[in-house]
Parts: structure tokens; sequence; C-alpha cells
């Protein structure tokens, strides 16, 4: 332990990966890298009081799949680590999926991994990738087209959910701390196999790229590192906009990408997709690419797991649905409308400043009787809008306005005590209610805002 063990625990306090109380779910096979992680995770349990649970996942595709499911629990069971063990029909799962076997294996295992976090309070994952990992992963996801996100993803992740310690040694020095210290590990058969694309990376290219650039892990964990700041830039951006523009956690109106830069914008989309389906799986650049030209065409799209609706400049699940609801103001202040992730904002104000955007009205005050009501259109309303010569439909109104059909409830029309309507919310206010020149105050301002 003299000599990983040091670098290893600075990187841990360095980067916060461990805290007091935390229980440590160690994704564990029996390789060499996870027992080297075992065994510093247990030593870091004299500086640092968490709890250690190993978790063994049996993918059951191998002929060995028993004998190694016993070797992890006799190692478990010798270092007193508690031992967790999962497992799935993993070809079965590839099969529905319409996955590759290596990425059913992997989402399997990840699965069993969450589903252990979900019940364990204060629990974090860790898994044993080293930087030899990373290299290989990072040629995986270079020849599969990935970008910024799938490139950086195996770092570990900023929320540190999973954490990733051992990216700091490449397999050389895992391999020889184990030697030095003459601690066994079972040995997977078919890492010497060609069938896998990570094989035939790690015992053909690397070698040969080695040849040309002997530090190439180190080169390639560097650039991993600014990869993920670039990714972490984007992500940030796209979740402002999302914060910003994003109605009912589904709907988003298409203006959220008008005169961004491509990158950004292949950001939103892929954030947003991501929000609808709860992943990315089965979603590639082309989806991307299809999504972005749907933005501008407002043609339908259909998504693995998803269709979606590109209406009037506006993007929505195909079965998005907006519940009826009735509101009464009795005053000032601040009245959410939780049916459609919006509130109404009252306020008195001695000064009439001119409304932004449709969003916001000013009245004077003598005009209003509380309480006002709030509802979505009803078939038949109509009112004569300011400037107007006569009265409309509101449901022609809204339709006008740019709102499709299945979105109309988040134009909620705004009626004095009386009945008469005050303002549909997207349009402007009724004539019998506006400011008329040389007018003097109190007056109300009423705003829609998200």
């Amino acid at each position: 332990m003299t000599i990983l063990f040091p670098q290893f625990k600075k990187n841990i306090q360095d980067h916060g990966l461990v805290r007091p109380g935390d229980t440590i779910i160690l994704g564990f096979s029996g390789g060499k890298d996870s027992v080297t992680l075992a065994l510093l995770l247990q030593e870091l349990q004299k500086h640092i009081p968490f709890c250690l649970v190993a978790a063994y996942f049996n993918h059951r595709l191998r002929d060995d799949a028993r004998e190694e499911e016993k070797w992890v629990r006799d190692f478990c069971a010798a270092r007193k680590i508690e031992l967790e063990v999962g497992g799935r029909d993993v070809k079965r799962f590839r099969e529905e999926g319409n996955l590759n076997l290596e990425h059913a294996a992997s989402l399997s295992r990840y699965d069993f991994f969450h589903a252990l976090a979900s019940r364990i309070p204060n629990s974090r994952v860790a898994t044993a990738h080293s930087r030899s990992d990373l290299a290989e992963t990072f040629f995986i996801k270079l020849f599969r087209g990935s970008g910024l996100q799938g490139l950086s993803a195996i770092f570990q992740n900023k929320e540190k959910k999973i954490i990733r310690p051992l990216l700091i040694f490449p397999e050389a020095e895992i391999l020889a701390y184990l030697e030095r210290n003459r601690i066994p590990w079972y040995q997977d058969p078919t890492n010497l196999e060609h069938d896998f694309l990570r094989n035939r990376i790690r015992h053909g290219l690397l070698p040969e790229a080695r040849k040309i650039e002997p530090d190439i892990e180190e080169r390639i964990f560097r650039t991993v590192l600014l990869i993920q700041d670039e990714f972490d830039h984007f992500q940030g951006q796209a979740g402002e906009i999302m914060k910003k523009q994003l109605c009912l956690g589904s709907i988003l109106p298409a203006k959220a990408f008008a005169g961004l830069h491509p990158a950004l914008a292949r950001h939103l989309a892929r954030e947003y997709l991501r929000l609808l389906k709860g992943d990315l799986l089965g979603v590639g650049y082309e989806h991307i690419a299809d999504f972005l030209a749907s933005v501008q065409s407002g043609r339908g799209l259909s998504l693995p797991g998803l269709n979606l609706k590109f209406s009037k400049g506006w993007i929505f699940p195909e079965k998005v649905r907006i519940g009826d609801y009735r509101l009464e103001i009795n005053g000032t202040g601040k009245w959410p409308i939780p049916e459609i992730g919006r509130a109404l904002i009252v306020k008195k104000t001695a000064i009439f400043r001119k409304p932004g955007d449709n969003f916001e009205i000013v009245v004077p005050e003598s005009r209003l009787r509380f309480p006002l009501h709030l509802h979505p259109a009803r078939h038949g309303d109509k009112y004569r809008k300011i400037h107007s010569p006569y009265e409309q439909r509101i449901f022609e109104m809204i339709r006008s306005a740019g709102m499709p059909a299945p979105l109309r409830a988040l134009c909620p029309v705004l009626e004095n005590k009386d009945g008469r309507i005050i303002w549909v919310c997207g349009s402007p206010v009724a004539a019998h209610f506006a400011v008329r020149d040389g007018a003097k105050g109190p007056f109300i301002r009423i705003s829609l805002k998200i």
C-alpha cells in the first residue's frame, strides 16, 4: 500500500470523492482493477469513516460465470466486504432493445448499480476504470462518432454519483502493485479474445499508438479533461435556456433555438430529448440532425420511444395534455397556476409604463372589481381588444397568435368580477380596460410569468 495508496488518498481528498458517512458501492468483477480498488478503499476506511459494499453483476454470458461468481464471493468473504449480487439475461435484453452485446451488458450492469444506490442513503457508485480503460473508451467513442458528451462520458460526473478513483493510474502501475503484493485476481478469459471492439483496441491499436507516442494514455487523459470542460460549458448554457423557456416540463418554444450556434443547438436538442425520454438510449447524431431540421420545417418527428409534434412554433410530446383550471384572484400578489406551470403577478403602481409584450397588461385600478377569475378559453368567449373595431372569438385569436390547439390552455382568459373579459394572455388588453391618454393612477400591472 506504500506506493499507490498515497496518490489514491490525495486524489480522493482533493476532489471530495468520498465523504464521512458515505456508502461506496463498488462495482466489483474480481478483475485486476476492481480488486485493486477494493483494497485501496479498505485502506482508506482507516482514514475516512464510510461503508463499503461490493456489487457484483453476473451477465450469465460466459461458461465460467458461476466460477467467477464463486471467486468473487470467496474474495469478499475473506476480506470481510459486504457483497450484493445481481444478474440478468443480457442476451434477451440485447434483443429486446436492439443493442449490441457490449452495450447491453454495460446498461444491465449500471441498472443494477443504480438500483442499489437508490435504496442506500448517501451512496455513490465507484467503478474501477483505470487510465488505460479511459484510453480504450475514448477510441470506442471516437469510432462511433460521439460528440463532446460521449468522448468525456467515462470521466466522473459533476454530481459525483459515480466516481472513478483509479483514473489517475495506468494499467501498468496497477499490475505492478498486484504482483509486488502477490494479490490474486480473477482472469476473465474473454479479455484475451478479439471478438469485442475494446479488446481489439487494447491488444492491437493501443500498442501501436504507444510506438508513436509512449505517453498516449496521459495525452488522452488530458484531452478528455479539456473535452469535459467544453461539455460542461455547453451543458450549463443549455440548462439556462431550458430553465427560461421550458413549460410544464415538456413544452419548448421553437424560438429557444433561434440564433444559437449549431454546437449549442445540438446540445440543447440532446438535453431536451434526454429530459423527455429519461435517457438518450437509441438516439444518435442523425436523430439530433432530424430534430433540428424539424424545428425549421415544423414537421413532426418520431424518435426511439418518443413522438414529437412541431406546431406553430412549439415543440411538445404528441400525448401532452393540460388539465382544466379556474383561479380566483382576490388582490395583488403572486398567484401560481400549477396546471400550466406559470404564475399571474398582480402589482399596484402609481406610474403607467407601457407593457413590454402581450404577456403583460396595465389597467386602471378603478376599472377592476375583485375577485378576478382566470380560466382557459371557452367556446363562445369573445372580446374586443384595444385598437380593434369589433369583437373577436378568443379561440381564433389564440390560433392567430400561433398557439397549437393542444396548448390553448397556456393562454388563460382573465375576467372581471362581473364576467367582462379583461385580457387573453398573449393578446392585447380589452379596449374597455385600456389606459386612456392622460389617465392618472393608481394602475394595476398584471403579467404571466414562467
